[in-house]
C-alpha cells in the first residue's frame, strides 16, 4: 500500500523560502526549455525528441545547474512523459480512434510562474529533510531543513513534492 501525506510547511524562515521559491522558478524555466526543445525538433524533423537527446541538450543549462542534478532529471521525465502521451494521442487519432481536434501539444508555463519540485531520491536525517541543492546554488545560499510528518517516520520515503503555493 502506498501511503501519501500532505503537509503545509509554515515554520520556513524568510531566506529557506525565497530558496525554495528560486529552485520553484528555476524548475518552472527548466520546464519551459525542455518544453521548447521538443516543440521545436516536432516542427523541423517531424518527430519525438527523445528524453536522452533532451538532456544532453540542457544539462548545461544554467536552470539545470541551478537544481540538484535528481530534481532536474525528474522535470526532464515529466516534460517526456507529457509529449509521450501527445504522440499517443496523435497515433490514435491517425487510426480513427481519437479527434484530433483534441490532441494539443504540450503548453508552456507561465513566465512569472513556479512549479513542482520532485525529490525522487529522498535521504532523510532522523526527522528532517534536508533540501538537495546543486554545488552551485550551495554557495550562495544555506540548507533548508524541513520537519517531515511523524506518520512517516517508520516509513520508506520514495518521493517528496513540493509545491509552490
Amino acid at each position: 500500500m502506498y501511503l501519501t501525506a500532505k503537509q503545509q510547511v509554515k515554520h520556513l524562515s524568510k531566506d529557506d523560502y525565497h530558496s525554495i521559491r528560486e529552485l520553484c522558478h528555476a524548475a518552472k524555466n527548466l520546464t519551459n526549455e525542455a518544453i521548447y526543445n521538443v516543440r521545436q525538433y516536432y516542427f523541423t524533423e517531424g518527430k519525438f525528441l527523445k528524453y536522452e537527446k533532451n538532456y544532453a541538450l540542457l544539462k548545461n543549462s544554467s536552470n539545470y545547474r541551478t537544481l540538484n542534478s535528481n530534481m532536474a532529471q525528474q522535470i526532464l521525465k515529466e516534460v517526456d512523459g507529457s509529449f509521450k502521451s501527445f504522440f499517443g494521442l496523435l497515433r490514435l487519432a491517425k487510426k480513427g480512434k481519437y479527434a484530433f481536434q483534441d490532441c494539443k501539444l504540450p503548453h508552456y508555463l507561465p513566465k512569472d510562474g513556479y512549479t513542482t519540485l520532485v525529490i525522487g531520491f529522498v535521504r532523510l536525517n532522523g526527522n528532517k529533510l534536508i533540501l538537495p541543492f546543486s554545488n552551485s546554488f550551495k554557495k550562495t545560499h544555506k540548507p533548508v531543513e524541513i520537519t517531515i510528518p511523524p506518520i512517516l517516520l517508520d516509513k520508506k520515503v520514495n518521493e517528496i513534492r513540493i509545491i509552490p503555493l
